[in-house]
């Protein structure tokens, strides 16, 4: 008896033991692919020889955010803290820059090669007569876009030391479509409520919008559209365009734009006009962007994009019209920069279907603010 009591305390101590051990490594998921996961010795080995300081020409919050992941990943896969240096000082050290930056400040760089929009530079140079990692980009966006290839060639314990490497996108909008309503369901979804809307509002905690930011810029994404396409008409009201803002300034720091769906129908339901049909004039000054400055007291005055151009195709010109900008134009709502790449609807002779469809609403200030 005693014999089998001593062996089922051995057994359970054992399992408690088996169970904490196995809770301490547990992979939750919830960091992705950006868990930055110390190596083994043998990998860090390879990375003895890295920097140990880091310059950033710019102070962009994009830029700021590139170098905080850099010295995240480094800290976390390699147990070294990168030092923060203003100047590029006399030693080796990482450069983060646009391509501008770097041309300008570094004078040992030159190349005639342009990189197309958010595309990016990974090399390792001398600087001074030191060795530099230098990440560069022709935007802020391409520059974290570099660190975070960077970070994932570590991950994957890939040398670096003789750096070269040019990644350009292939497609200028790469976004997300979400489907989430306002009252925090998700159409279609099966992972859990949404991250960006309760009860009707926005939700007062954004930490995992961040999060999600985080991982849409690591692939290189740089857009999101928030709402369902099933867009619910208070998306545009007067006092819900303040709550998206914030949404806006959690997406800016990761380059990440943020995207509406629009209830084609707004007209209609929030100012009452009669139609809500495209070609009716009424309907058209009501999308106009100069509209906007009296209905959401928002966007300054003398701050718009041009006008939308209402081009009406050959065929059929009376049973459709296709209202967009020749180019992305862009208006602001305070310091929210909009960027309207095109609204369409194929409407019905007499009163059109309601329909829905998305514009970009840019993160980025402007420099005209």
């Amino acid at each position: 008896m005693g014999h089998r009591v001593l062996r089922a305390t051995i057994y359970v101590a054992f399992l408690v033991g088996a169970i904490q051990a196995s809770s301490l490594h547990a992979e939750s998921g919830h960091d992705a692919w950006l868990r930055f996961a110390r190596l083994d010795a043998r990998a860090a080995r390879m990375y003895e020889t890295l920097p140990a300081s880091v310059v950033v020409l710019g102070d962009s919050v994009v830029l700021q955010t590139a170098q905080r992941e850099l010295t995240r990943g480094i800290k976390g896969m390699l147990g070294k803290t990168l030092r923060a240096e203003l100047d590029l000082p006399r030693k080796e050290s990482f450069i983060l820059g646009t391509l501008k930056e770097v041309l300008t400040a570094i004078h040992e760089i030159q190349t005639k090669d342009k990189l197309v929009q958010d595309g990016f530079w990974i090399t390792t140079r001398q600087v001074g007569g030191f060795s530099c990692v230098i990440v560069t980009g022709s935007t802020d966006r391409g520059v974290l876009y570099g660190v975070f290839a960077l970070l994932s060639k570590i991950a994957r314990n890939e040398s670096i030391a003789a750096l070269d490497e040019r990644q350009e996108p292939y497609a200028p909008i790469r976004w997300v479509d979400q489907w989430d309503n306002l009252d925090g369901r998700v159409e279609r979804g099966y992972a859990g409520r949404s991250i960006f809307f309760e009860s009707g509002a926005v939700r007062d905690d954004l930490s995992r919008v961040g999060e999600y930011a985080r991982l849409l810029a690591s692939i290189g994404v740089n857009g999101c559209n928030v709402n369902n396409v099933n867009a619910d008409p208070r998306i545009l009201d007067d006092r819900f365009l303040p709550q998206l803002r914030r949404i806006a300034d959690v997406f800016r720091a990761w380059g990440v734009q943020l995207s509406l769906s629009v209830d084609l129908g707004s007209p209609k339901t929030i100012d009452g006009l009669d139609t809500f049909d495209p070609l009716d004039s009424h309907v058209a000054d009501w999308w106009h962007p100069t509209s906007w400055v009296s209905s959401s007291k928002l966007i300054p005055k003398g701050r718009l994009g041009r006008p939308f151009t209402a081009e009406l195709p050959p065929t059929q010109p009376t049973c459709s019209l296709v209202l967009s900008l020749r180019t992305a134009d862009s208006f602001f709502i305070g310091r929210l920069s909009i960027t309207i790449i095109s609204i369409g609807a194929t409407p019905r002779m007499i009163e059109p279907e309601r329909h829905t469809t998305s514009f970009i609403r840019s993160m980025e200030p402007s420099n005209a603010m």
